[in-house]
């Protein structure tokens, strides 16, 4: 199959479980008033026949996580992909790439962070932490070695950590980023900040009360909407507004307070990065993934930037062509 053929299939929408089509699905949440009430009462409408055959649960100490992997389908012996979503996101962000790679019988393993998506809360969220959650996720799944890292905002973070923890363990063939935010956060460190997100942490109920009274009464003019996507589809933008209605306020604040700095003299471990960004992206803007574009160079021998137009945070959501045209001919051709 042509590669023009294989990228149409990869990115387009699939049909819900729900059994109604994707333009009565659009029809039916137009103009509700209760959007973030009614957009939970039928999950199948934002669940589709890829995800179901793929997605697998398991047990990582005491949490409960989703994932989605195709390893029992995969021949060859090609680097698998390891992806790792940003703060508040899920695994069905990577949809389009994970069905590019399973389009081309390429190994995948994505999964939602603990406390995000369909995985169990846990008690702590310190980085270093949830990067051996990974790890060990992984593990259960295959032992597989050579792998290629992809992560989305946060998750570029999540992928140097890994990368410098367990370099050594798996032979690390590429990584990419996608919308990466800056390579340091001081404000982070910040007293004032710190004491903010303690209180927060202690009275979560009342971040949950100001993202639901304040922002998500906005339906898709909420900020985690507006500010995601650039142009996108409305149907992609409500599967957008039904995970984000069901973030979890404590573990957003509980894995900024978690937030460990990259130590960026030990990420040489990765032999080349590929980093694609939105040039339209607030929330992770294009001078903030240039920086962190800058210090992949300083340490990483082969590198490659790329930055897709019209286009915002959710990346894979908001320009699904484009995003895939660029994994598919800078990433995965160079390994397939």
């Amino acid at each position: 199959m042509a590669h023009k053929e294989i990228l149409g299939d990869a990115t387009q929408i699939l049909g819900p479980l729900s059994g109604l089509s994707v333009d009565q699905i659009v029809e039916k949440y137009s103009n509700n008033k209760d959007l973030s009430t009614a957009i939970l009462k039928e999950p199948l409408d934002f669940e589709n026949s890829f995800l179901a055959e793929h997605e697998r649960f398991l047990q990582v100490g005491t949490t409960r996580l989703r994932t989605s992997h195709n390893i029992k389908h995969q021949h060859g012996e090609g680097p698998i992909y390891l992806f790792f979503h940003g703060l508040g996101g899920n695994l069905t962000q990577f949809e389009p790439l994970l069905r590019l790679l399973g389009e081309l019988n390429e190994g995948f393993v994505a999964m939602d962070l603990p406390g995000f998506g369909l995985s169990e809360e846990q008690d702590g969220y310190q980085m270093l932490q949830v990067t051996q959650v990974i790890h060990d996720a992984f593990l259960q799944i295959t032992d597989h070695k050579k792998i290629i890292l992809v992560g989305h905002s946060m998750g570029c973070h999540l992928v140097l950590h890994f990368a410098i923890l367990f370099g050594l363990e798996f032979d690390i063939k590429d990584s990419v980023f996608l919308s990466p935010p800056a390579p340091t956060l001081p404000q982070l460190q910040k007293v004032s900040t710190r004491l903010a997100l303690s209180v927060l942490c202690r009275l979560p109920f009342l971040f949950d009360w100001y993202r639901s009274y304040f922002d998500q009464s906005k339906g898709l003019e909420s900020s985690g909407i507006k500010q995601f996507f650039y142009e996108g589809d409305c149907y992609r933008k409500l599967w957008q507004f039904h995970y984000n209605v069901q973030i979890r306020s404590r573990s957003l604040v509980a894995y900024l307070r978690g937030w460990v700095p990259v130590d960026w003299p030990k990420v040489g471990v990765i032999p080349s990065a590929v980093v694609i960004t939105g040039e339209k992206d607030p929330v992770t803007p294009l001078d903030n993934a240039k920086t962190f574009f800058h210090a992949l160079e300083e340490h990483i021998r082969h590198t490659k930037f790329i930055s897709i137009e019209d286009c915002s945070h959710n990346i894979c959501f908001d320009q699904p062509e484009q995003v895939a045209k660029q994994f598919l001919e800078e990433v995965i051709n160079r390994h397939g």
